[in-house]
């Protein structure tokens, strides 16, 4: 005997039926023929089904505001609670905050914290010119300011 099909009784979840035949090509032609049955019984299933109620359209409804876009890219800074250095951009950063005179020295103490801070990362090789301007002009602005 082998399993060859599940039926679908009404009331039961699954009934395996065991059906023995004496030739394979028997036993697939049962099986197909209840396939295309079963997937009958569900395709009517699903065809049938119609929406309860249609959704309410809206008489003078008018087109929902879009929000203005942006007309610069907005850029990650990298900065860290209380720094006003990013690890993004830094000598930009730094040379913004040396111009307006009053921060020099919580700028010096952001850039050299986030210069350690990029030289620990994987990859900062890539950034190798960027960081030495940035200590050649942080050594220019302690030299003269302190």
């Amino acid at each position: 005997m082998l399993l060859l099909d599940r039926k679908k009784a009404p009331g039961k979840s699954f009934v395996h039926v065991a059906e023995a035949s004496s030739s394979s090509s028997k036993a697939k032609a049962n099986v197909n023929a209840e396939d295309s049955e079963t997937e009958d019984d569900d395709e009517d299933l699903l065809l049938t089904k119609k929406p309860s109620t249609p959704l309410p359209q809206p008489r003078d409804a008018a087109p929902l505001p879009t929000p203005a876009r942006s007309l610069s890219p907005q850029i990650d800074p990298g900065r860290a609670p209380n720094r006003i250095i990013g690890t993004t951009y830094p000598l930009k950063d730094f040379k913004k905050n040396i111009a307006q005179g009053d921060v020099v020295t919580k700028a010096v103490e952001d850039l050299s914290a986030v210069l350690t801070e990029i030289v620990m990362r994987p990859f900062a090789s890539r950034r190798k010119s960027e960081l030495l301007e940035c200590m050649t002009v942080l050594r220019k602005t302690s030299l003269e300011v302190f």
